[in-house]
């Protein structure tokens, strides 16, 4: 259960070893990135707009999405409707409309919502959900992290896919600081605490550009 107290510095702490602990990932795998092709397009596609429209997009709207999606329904009682709604924004933002993904994210929406009304199921599922709660933070982390994978450009080949998770490394290290932030503090914590690692990041990354 989330523990407001003492949020500020809690959350400074995480700040400070979330960066510091994605440079070293960055530091220690950029090599490993560049020897399998991996390309990080993401700051040509972010030249196509203005610094305001940058700002909101990477400090309010990511966020914004991304804690709703992942780590939304972490909560220590299951919330289905949250499980749905995480599920629902996922499909719409992060795949294709009319995609086999798309509807595979629909489909486990519906399940979820289709639990919240059979009592007993629900029962059920917050039976597991509270013998392990790991499983589900570990999961969304891990998720989270790969799915950031969007953000290069590369050839697949074996090589590329196997250190795939070493090339995001980083985004995984800061969404474990981010689902602690949402865990501990409450989920307004985790999306301040994202929100503020992404408007550090750009600002650092216009100044040096």
């Amino acid at each position: 259960m989330p523990q407001p107290r003492g949020v500020i510095s809690g959350l400074a702490k995480l700040l400070g070893i979330g960066f510091l602990g994605s440079v070293i990932a960055w530091q220690i795998f950029s090599a490993l990135s560049d020897a399998a092709g991996y390309e990080n397009i993401l700051e040509s596609e972010l030249k196509q707009w203005s610094t305001t429209e940058q700002l909101i997009l990477i400090v309010l709207i990511a966020p914004l999405l991304e804690e709703t999606i992942y780590r939304l329904p972490l909560q220590r009682r299951f919330h289905p409707g949250l499980l749905s709604l995480s599920l629902i924004a996922g499909a719409l933002f992060f795949s294709t409309v009319g995609s086999v993904i798309f509807w595979l994210v629909l489909l486990a929406a519906a399940a979820a919502g289709l639990v919240a009304v059979k009592p007993e199921l629900r029962q059920r599922v917050q039976t597991q959900w509270s013998a392990n709660p790991r499983i589900p933070i570990y999961l969304t982390t891990l998720i989270f992290g790969l799915i950031h994978i969007v953000n290069f450009e590369v050839e697949w080949t074996i090589f590329s896919v196997l250190i795939a998770p070493l090339v995001v490394s980083p985004q995984i290290w800061l969404g474990l600081m981010f689902t602690i932030a949402r865990v501990r503090y409450g989920w307004w914590a985790g999306l301040v605490l994202h929100a503020t690692h992404n408007g550090l990041i750009w600002s650092i990354s216009s100044l040096a550009s």
